[in-house]
C-alpha cells in the first residue's frame, strides 16, 4: 500500500517497518498425546475479503499490529500538522 505509516506506539518511526503476511495450513492432532496425525502439504495465505492479512511491525520499538492502525496514526498526525481552514489568528 502506497500510504504513509507512523508507529502508533513510539510515534517516532515513519520509515523502518516489517511487513508480515500470515500463512496457515490444516493439521489434525491426537487429542491425548498432541502428536500431529495429519499436516497438509500446502500452506495457504490467510486473507480477508480476498486480500492477504497483512501485519506491520515497527522497526524501532517492535510494536506489531494491523496495517490500518499504522495508516490511521499517520493520517491523524498529518491532520494535526495542517492549519485549520477558515480560522483567523
Amino acid at each position: 500500500m502506497d500510504r504513509p505509516y507512523l508507529c502508533p506506539v513510539c510515534r517516532d518511526n515513519r520509515q523502518d517497518f516489517l511487513q508480515i503476511i500470515k500463512f496457515g495450513r490444516e493439521i489434525r492432532k491426537d487429542p491425548e498425546t498432541g502428536a500431529v496425525q495429519y499436516a497438509a502439504d500446502e500452506w495457504e495465505t490467510l486473507a480477508k475479503d480476498g486480500r492477504p492479512e497483512l501485519e506491520i511491525r515497527c522497526g524501532l520499538c517492535g510494536h506489531g499490529g494491523p496495517e490500518a492502525d499504522f495508516v490511521r496514526a499517520a493520517e491523524r498526525d498529518a491532520s494535526r500538522m495542517r492549519p485549520a481552514r477558515g480560522r483567523r489568528a
